[in-house]
């Protein structure tokens, strides 16, 4: 579709993908692609150095500037706690389903997640699977121990089988298909255990 629309952005300066689809965040802008073929704006490579206002590119080209401006985008950091709390492994916390510490010392995160098109919907069953798996806690029903297994055992492959760039920001992207299946299927099992421990005629044993 993109293709038939716009054409390959290629013909405006872009590089051409080295990855497939979705293997990278989508840089989503209705406008860029204006610009660039007005020539308001004009595509150059990567940056290789910066000699006074001279930038030099990896093509071998130069050119003079006056303002470099820095859109980087964010380093994902939660400053209020520490790292060995959140099983902190290079760019990010190792957690199951990005969200459980594998000790499960009461620390819990929510939203840690990037996928292309997850969106608010992919949050929002987080909080369902966290508000089931505290429930469980609670009733002492046996359905915390469930996610304390999973966690325990082999992590499901959440990448959809796609090769995500090896980038510090992509160290927690998950495929949403993939993603919001295994969440919701977590929950609906949850919500079944539950049922049957509290089913008529059942007797619930605690355990320490």
């Amino acid at each position: 579709m993109l293709k038939a629309f716009t054409g390959k952005p290629e013909r405006f300066g872009f590089p051409k993908p080295k990855y497939r689809i979705y293997e990278s965040h989508p840089v989503v802008n209705t406008l860029i692609l204006h610009h660039a073929g007005q020539g308001d704006v004009k595509i150059r490579p990567d940056i290789t150095r910066v000699e006074g206002h001279t930038a030099h590119f990896a093509d071998g080209s130069r050119a003079d500037y006056d303002l470099v401006m820095l859109a980087t985008g964010y380093v994902l950091d939660y400053p209020y706690i520490d790292k060995t709390h959140l099983n902190w492994i290079g760019a990010s916390p190792k957690l199951y389903l990005n969200m459980f510490n594998p000790s499960f010392n009461g620390i819990y995160v929510l939203g840690m997640i990037e996928a292309s098109g997850i969106g608010w919907e992919g949050r929002a069953e987080q909080a369902e699977l966290l508000a089931s798996y505290l429930a469980g806690i609670d009733a002492q029903d046996g359905t915390a121990e469930l996610i304390r297994d999973r966690a325990a055992a082999p992590w499901p492959d959440l990448t959809g089988g796609y090769r995500y760039l090896g980038l510090d920001r992509m160290s927690y992207y998950v495929d949403k298909h993939t993603y919001r299946t295994t969440v919701k299927t977590l929950t609906a099992e949850l919500t079944k255990k539950r049922a049957e421990a509290s089913a008529p005629g059942r007797t619930l044993v605690e355990q320490s």
